[in-house]
């Protein structure tokens, strides 16, 4: 091969290697997923106008007392709904596992979500005039461990 080609083949490999290091470095971080944000989203509670109450939230843990990520209940008196939404925190954050948000729904059935996610799983329906609880929970992409949280007691009638 004539030496300039080589020359030439190196000054591209290197110059690729440059790029694709500067784009790696100039990536953006994974979406941190803000309440708001899930809330208004229709892979979220779907509720893309109006306003919303935080009526309850809880960390979601490990038997060990290891927090996964946490569970939050929400009302929308524009959709008449509660919104369940569990959210991975820490290092599970854009780690794709088992995740699941349940609405419980006195006198109803039950509406859940759950299937491997990487930010959060998030449910809602109509509940006014219904008492609600709720539950989150999130396994370890190993399966070695999972977390829950919520309130297990019947609460926010209405």
């Amino acid at each position: 091969m004539p030496r300039t080609l080589i020359r030439a083949l190196r000054g591209a490999g290197a110059a690729l290697a440059l790029a694709a290091t500067a784009i790696a470095v100039a990536a953006p971080p994974a979406s941190a997923h803000s309440i708001d944000e899930i809330v208004r989203s229709s892979a979220g509670c779907g509720w893309s106008s109006g306003g919303y109450d935080t009526l309850h939230k809880d960390a979601v843990r490990t038997s060990d007392g290891r927090t996964l990520g946490a569970v939050v209940l929400l009302w929308s008196g524009t959709y008449g709904e509660n919104c369940v939404i569990t959210q991975k925190t820490g290092s599970l954050h854009g780690v794709t596992s088992t995740t699941a948000a349940y609405l419980y729904i006195q006198g109803a059935s039950t509406r859940h979500d759950i299937d491997d996610y990487a930010h959060y799983a998030a449910v809602s329906a109509p509940t006014a005039g219904r008492c609600v609880h709720y539950e989150g929970s999130i396994r370890t992409p190993d399966w070695s461990d999972v977390g829950f949280g919520g309130r297990d007691t019947w609460g926010n009638c209405g």
